[in-house]
């Protein structure tokens, strides 16, 4: 296993840089710590100086320089022996293990570069001397700090560097200013300035000495703060008591998260400019893995501190907690915010954005996770088609079972190119493109990690701190894991898995031994491992104890047969080489034993990892949704396990039985439905039943089959959100940002998604939904799109049948404009927000004269935009950035410069920007579908009316709030309404008259379609904002009228009454009245079929009313029905 460090520290300016680059310490201890303790409340009991040094303030001065001061301690490192004794057949013992384990973390690595015996004490020796100076320093409480300012401050490189700065607003510069908010932009800039440099300077102190505190890089940017700034607070410090007073305490807290901020953001900054002035050319790594980084996130709850000030829920104006608490809402979001907990109500803020109101308060738990796996995983899905297509070549001689075969070996293959990669150096069975697709999973992999382990969720840190070269997780098979119990039977399966965990048997004895066994295959077996397999591949490959504990505690065992496991597992396997030895379950997944084939009586070797999963593609998808899911748990819920999360839950119902609140059990439901699609596993309503089971698996297919024979023209329904879109931003802005439809349907090939447009191509890489769907959704991957659940197969023929209809609906969503009108609309109001807020931008910079502009804006504006994340604080941040950092060319936006942008204002920027477009270009998230249509056989009865269900809350809702905050008087508003409905008889009236040809009645057709009346209902019907009213109106009248006001308006050609618009309901009675008319076409000579007969049993095949297929079908109904 590799020591590979978190990959988001790249030299900007060196191609090919993975890491930062050190200078080679002569004993070998060249590894920074990785980890920098952050416990505030630690370090201020330790300036109170609660116990005594043997220390005298001038003895800890001195040996604060001999760790703080660069000069010294460089001196002192050259006087250093020359090095140690290196022998080559070095293995550190068990016992040494033990050691190392009783160091804090930021010490351990030191040990790992031992070369020898004599080095490994000899590197315990200064390790314990270090540990000992810095805690009788810190003794000395504010002293001690004091003493280790004066060795950071007293450094002849950082007086150097600070004396170079004087042309940039050094001391020279800072003297010569006469206005007070000068002196202290200044003295700002310039503390910026030097603290930034000892950062650096620290950086490289921790190269020179491994044994150094990385803690003391943000200390060393603090004392460059302090020196460089008048202003700095240390100044204010009562020395007499030798205490911190609690301002000096915020102050500190201010000062040093002010500080880190100011680090980040200037490095990027400074190379970005350097790099710019200097013709050179950043390297593409250090940009991915700066926004890699994750910004502070300012809309989280502690869910395990009740009295937490940030758990309580927002309280907004009168119309907007009236729309938030509207009675008649069925949304999840709208359920959570009626309860009459307040717990409740702040989860539901954190979890999910409000489809009427959004979410002023900032970002969601299921918006960041969505946006954030876009970001991770477009490379491969848009590239994976290419790489399949060279493997059809490559093999075009080989002959596949079927579709499932052949996607199945290419993904099979593609995982042992990724996980050993060394045996295909050379060899010709994969191809170039193959090759760059493992590339891309191993990107994929290692920014999932990246993400992940800057959370705090349990376990995670140390995975992402020494990941696993070539790592691919082993996740059992369903499909190879039934197909075991089919052809060897339970016991011999148990036995399989007992081999593999042979070295904990003695230890546990056999009754505890099979009993752990036993519950583990019932686990492993059964559907309660879908949506957890990252969770059970992590204890099989090795991570964290909790982990493990948390594994036997979900199987069933008690917790002294749990604290006996785990004591095993702790007192490790004498496994000197892997890191996670006693971290773990010690399977060893490739040992193999003989069990005999019970069909065939074959003596045949198998091992665990023969039933582990080897579709990559399915692979890093489910690893992908499964762990920012725990990511996402962790950094907005401070969730760091699931049984925290279990805990919480039993906080809200002890709330809601001392409130005497009757509908918690509603409430406890709906916050389980948002985790489990945040986590990646399947609703709960679905009572633990097997996604993969014949009904469900038949529910779906059902559902496939009505998208292939009814949603051949759904493209035509996309004019009322394109024309929404184009009021939202202006008809001159449209014209600007609108690309040529032809180049749209080019990028619709797989892999050249790629935009030639520098703006575009920013809002792809942030994760934004700009014509990403149709690649991020591939039938391949197997889930269900709506849940992000990991669907593997059975090994049955449905397994082969599902992969075809998913293949067969993207087609469909292709020649229907399906993917084409939201590619294209997508892409115009991507482009077309970021073109109308720089407008908005530039115009009132020029007229105000400042970037403070939010005051400024229309009343309409300010709500849209609140709704949108963005308020005073986050707009005027974005305006500031827009202004900074756009970037135009021939008096055209070119770019909108997001990289150079600060954090926290690109991801206020990026959060309005998902939500603007995913509610013009409907996306429904977990939050605005009601809970009990999260199931495969609820779903069958919301077939092609979750856009209807959605838009009640998210357009018609929405824009009456707007309404309601505006008193009435905003015209955008209005406009947009008139919009959707203009869009959609356009576009209805281009698609009755494609649809007329070959009727033989054209003319009466087109003049009932296109009359003014008709049209007007169409439009109404069809816009994005008439939600369920038209539906509501023609089955009230269902019992009194035979023609229905909008009885034949919808695309999919069905009614729109409640029950009978229902396709699975419509494809039944099409099925029972064509058997019917087929039996008495077959055996009744007098019986001639109706045109309505025909059209009838017509509508039950494949791409009926596609284009040109429904004009030709036109001609049949003329020429056999009367």
């Amino acid at each position: 296993m590799s020591k590979e460090s978190l990959n988001i520290n790249v030299d900007p300016l060196k191609e090919g840089s993975d890491n930062i680059e050190f200078t080679v310490d002569k004993l070998g201890l060249t590894n920074p710590a990785r980890t920098i303790p952050t416990d505030v409340d630690y370090f201020i009991r330790k300036q109170k100086g609660e116990l005594e040094s043997k220390y005298t303030f001038p003895q800890a001065v001195k040996k604060a320089f001999e760790i703080d001061n660069l000069f010294v301690s460089g001196i002192n490192k050259l006087n250093q022996p020359q090095g140690p004794d290196i022998d080559f057949d070095f293995v550190p013992t068990e016992e040494m293990f033990k050691t190392i384990e009783t160091y804090p973390d930021y010490m351990k690595d030191a040990f790992f570069e031992a070369r020898s015996e004599s080095h490994f004490y000899n590197i315990k020796s200064q390790v314990d001397e270090r540990m000992e100076v810095e805690n009788e320093i810190s003794k000395l409480g504010f002293a001690g700090f004091g003493a280790r300012m004066i060795a950071a401050v007293l450094d002849p490189a950082a007086i150097g560097l600070s004396i170079a700065t004087i042309p940039l607003g050094g001391f020279g510069a800072y003297a010569t200013v006469p206005t007070k908010i000068m002196r202290l932009k200044r003295a700002l800039k310039f503390g910026a300035i030097v603290g930034a440099e000892n950062a650096a300077i620290e950086s490289g102190l921790v190269a020179l000495d491994p044994l150094k505190n990385p803690n003391d890089v943000k200390f060393a940017l603090l004392a460059g703060f302090t020196l460089g700034s008048p202003a700095g607070w240390i100044g204010r410090v009562n020395a007499k008591k030798n205490k911190v007073p609690t301002d000096i305490v915020k102050a500190y807290q201010k000062t040093d998260y002010a500080a880190q901020k100011m680090q980040k953001n200037l490095a990027l900054e400074d190379v970005q400019k350097f790099a710019a002035e200097n013709n050179f050319e950043l390297n593409p790594n250090y940009i991915k893995n700066n926004r890699m980084k994750l910004s502070k996130e300012t809309n989280v709850m502690n869910a395990k501190i009740i009295d937490d000030p940030r758990n309580a829920p927002e309280v907004g104006t009168y119309w907007e907690e009236f729309s938030k608490n509207f009675f008649f809402r069925y949304d999840i979001a709208g359920e959570l915010n009626r309860s009459k907990i307040p717990l409740v109500k702040r989860f539901r803020e954190v979890a999910v954005s409000d489809p009427v109101v959004g979410n002023p308060r900032g970002d969601t738990a299921v918006e960041w996770k969505q946006r954030t796996s876009n970001e991770i995983m477009y490379p491969y899905m848009n590239y994976r088609e290419i790489a399949l297509r060279s493997f059809k070549k490559l093999n075009k001689d080989v002959s596949f079972k079927d579709t499932h075969d052949l996607e199945e070996r290419f993904d099979s293959v593609m995982s042992d190119l990724k996980e050993f990669p060394d045996n295909y150096k050379f060899s010709n069975q994969v191809t170039e493109e193959m090759r760059t697709l493992a590339r891309y999973a191993t990107e994929a992999f290692d920014n999932t990690l990246d993400i992940v382990g800057q959370t705090g969720r349990e376990g995670w840190q140390e995975v992402a701190g020494y990941r696993q070269k070539n790592y691919i997780p082993h996740v059992h098979s369903s499909k190879k894991t039934i197909q075991a119990l089919d052809s060897y039977g339970e016991k011999q399966l148990k036995e399989v898995y007992a081999n593999s965990l042979r070295a904990m048997k003695a230890d546990l004895g056999d009754d505890l031994f099979n009993e752990m066994i036993d519950k583990m295959i019932k686990k492993i077996t059964t559907p309660r491992i879908f949506g957890q397999e990252a969770d059970v591949a992590r204890v099989f490959q090795g991570s964290n104890i909790a982990v493990v504990r948390e594994f036997l505690e979900d199987i069933g065992l008690k917790t002294e047969q749990i604290d006996k496991i785990i004591a095993k597992i702790e007192k490790g396997s004498g496994n000197t080489l892997d890191r996670n030895a006693n971290r773990r379950l010690p399977f060893d997944l490739n040992a193999r034993i003989d069990v005999k084939n019970l069909k065939t009586n074959a003596i045949e070797s198998l091992s665990v990892k023969d039933l582990t999963d080897r579709n990559l593609t399915r692979l890093l998808r489910m690893y992908n949704q499964q762990v920012l899911g725990s990511a996402a748990m962790a950094r907005f819920f401070n969730f760091k396990n699931n049984k925290e999360f279990k805990d919480f839950l039993d906080e809200v119902r002890s709330e809601g039985k001392n409130l005497g609140y009757e509908k918690t059990f509603r409430d406890i439901e709906d916050i389980e439905i948002i985790a489990a699609n945040i986590s990646g596993r399947q609703s709960p309503l679905e009572k633990g039943g097997d996604p993969n089971g014949f009904m469900r698996r038949s529910a779906r297919l059902v559902q496939d089959y009505n998208f292939l024979r009814l949603f051949g023209q759904v493209g035509f329904a996309q004019g009322a959100e394109l024309y929404t879109g184009i009021s939202e931003i202006g008809f001159k802005t449209f014209l600007k940002s609108n690309p040529a439809f032809s180049d749209i349907m080019g990028k619709l090939r797989a892999g050249k998604i790629k935009f030639d447009d520098p703006l575009l191509e920013e809002l792809r890489s942030q994760g934004l939904p700009v014509g990403l769907d149709k690649f991020m959704h591939t039938p391949t991957g197997r889930f269900d799109n709506e849940l992000d659940i990991p669907l593997g197969g059975t090994g049955s023929r449905l397994d082969n049948t599902e992969l075809v209809s998913g293949k067969l609906k993207r087609f469909v969503s292709d020649i229907s404009f399906l993917n084409p009108m939201t590619m294209y609309t997508q892409i115009i109001l991507g482009r077309g927000m970021a073109l109308k807020i720089s407008d908005i931008v530039n115009d009132y910079v020029k007229r105000f004269g400042t970037t403070k502009i939010y005051s400024k804006l229309s009343k309409g504006d300010q709500v849209r935009f609140k709704t949108l994340g963005w308020r005073e604080d986050e707009f005027n941040r974005i305006a500031d950035q827009v202004s900074k950092h756009s970037v135009y060319k021939d008096g055209k936006y070119q770019a909108i410069g997001l990289e150079d942008w600060t954090p926290e204002a690109r991801a206020n920027y990026n959060v309005g920007m998902q939500r603007f477009i995913d509610r013009v270009v409907q996306r429904n998230d977990i939050g605005s579908m009601s809970r009990f249509f999260t199931t495969d056989y609820t779903r069958m009865l919301t077939q092609f009316r979750t856009f209807t269900l959605g838009s009640y809350t998210k357009q018609l809702m929405n824009r009456l709030y707007v309404l309601a905050e505006t008193r009435g008087k905003d015209y955008h508003t209005y406009s947009a309404f008139m919009a959707s409905m203009v869009g959609a008889v356009q576009f209805y009236a281009v698609q009755s008259y494609i649809n007329s040809f070959g009727r033989s009645d054209q003319k009466q057709y087109l003049d009932k379609r296109l009359s003014p009346e008709n049209l007007a209902k169409i439009g109404f019907l069809r816009s994005s904002w008439s939600s369920l009213i038209p539906g509501a109106i023609d089955t009230a009248l269902y019992p009194f009228l035979d023609d229905l006001p909008f009885s034949y308006g919808r695309n999919t050609e069905l009614s729109s009454q409640f029950l009978s618009g229902i396709p699975t309901v419509n494809l039944i009675q099409s099925t029972f009245d064509t058997t019917r008319n087929l039996k008495k076409l077959a055996f009744d000579p007098t019986y001639q079929a109706s045109k309505r007969d025909v059209q009838q049993g017509l509508s039950l095949i494949a791409l009926q009313n596609a284009l040109i297929i429904k004009n030709i079908n036109n001609i049949i109904v003329d020429e056999l029905g009367e």
